[in-house]
């Protein structure tokens, strides 16, 4: 690693990558050298946008000398393979959510760090958007009084368009290891043991396939949570139907933010001023905001993941979110999807 520099590989240039990819322009101390993909014209993009000298179908092209740290980015059943040969290769590794398919595989990318001495980190968009940072010192300094409930929902209907199995292939049970609640659950329930600074001790689980028969996985879950400090938890994920929210009940207040933008927040303490939100002394906001999520690309956000992760590696700091966490989220989707199994018999 040149001094001051980090110079990276993207695996996975296509897809959602295309919505953050672009931050690296950005990003002090950050140079893309390689981008690969197994679709060769996504990886010529990618390294035409940002600058980089390799455009390739070959992961070893990620492996390269020259490069520092590998954003992996390909889907759910290469991530075992691709993180742990990038960090015995002597590589740092931010890699996408879900760290892995099962507890096994994030076992051998966890041996895999620790033999490595190198950084490895998880991605988690959540953390992008400034509105959580203030919403975790309204729970951390008792605005919210004790938090009672946690509760959110992230459904699109993505399952509803895409193809079966060989097509694409969050429509493979094997290669998700599973469906919509790894894909998406992970998000909202990394997000609530973050925010509430509790572990889940206990899970109940329902899901089906309830309207995506071309899709092997679930397309519609519903799991609620017991956590250490008492208060309880419910996540609903689906590929079929569309809302996004998060809320938060506590004995002193409450929070809502629904489909990335509308705010409705209420406490009986007062005033704040975080980084987005203003409260009156009366506990009311000053105003009903609009807050829509930043870009992912935004390298400009100090709270962009991309960018805390080279800032990170540069500083030789831990990464925000790691490897223990995203084994801690995996750990309960196998859970999760055993009791759904068992239940069906």
């Amino acid at each position: 690693m040149s001094c001051g520099e980090l110079r990276l590989a993207l695996a996975g240039c296509g897809g959602v990558v295309k919505r953050y990819r672009g931050a690296y322009a950005g990003i002090a101390g950050a140079r893309v050298v390689a981008a690969v993909d197994a679709n060769l014209a996504e990886a010529q993009a990618a390294a035409s946008e940002l600058g980089a000298g390799v455009a390739s179908t070959d992961f070893a092209d990620a492996l390269r000398d020259e490069v520092d740290a590998v954003l992996i980015s390909t889907p759910n059943h290469l991530h075992a393979e691709h993180a742990t040969r990038a960090l015995r290769a002597g590589k740092h590794v931010l890699l996408q959510k879900p760290m892995a398919r099962t507890v096994a595989e994030c076992e051998e990318i966890l041996r895999a760090r620790d033999a490595s001495g190198k950084s490895l980190g998880l991605y988690m968009n959540l953390l992008d958007h400034p509105l959580f940072r203030d919403l975790r010192r309204l729970v951390e300094e008792g605005y919210l009084g004790r938090v009672a409930l946690f509760s959110a929902r992230l459904a699109h209907r993505g399952g509803l368009q895409w193809g079966g199995v060989g097509q694409n292939w969050r429509a493979s049970r094997a290669q998700t290891g599973g469906g919509s609640f790894i894909q998406l659950g992970v998000h909202y329930q990394h997000l609530m043991r973050w925010l509430l600074g509790q572990t889940i001790v206990r899970s109940q689980a329902m899901g089906t396939n309830f309207a995506c028969p071309h899709l092997e996985g679930d397309d519609l879950m519903l799991v609620q949570y017991q956590l250490s400090g008492g208060s309880l938890g419910e996540i609903q994920t689906s590929w079929c139907c569309q809302e996004e929210h998060v809320s938060l009940l506590g004995t002193k207040g409450s929070f809502h933010y629904r489909d990335n933008q509308r705010v409705e927040f209420f406490s009986e303490c007062g005033p704040f001023e975080g980084e987005v939100l203003r409260m009156l002394g009366d506990g009311s906001l000053e105003t009903m905001p609009q807050l829509l999520a930043p870009e992912w690309d935004d390298a400009a956000n100090r709270f962009n993941q991309h960018r805390r992760f080279v800032e990170n590696v540069l500083a030789g700091e831990a990464p925000e979110v790691s490897g223990e966490e995203g084994l801690e989220d995996v750990r309960v989707v196998e859970e999760c999807y055993a009791q759904v199994e068992g239940a069906r018999g």
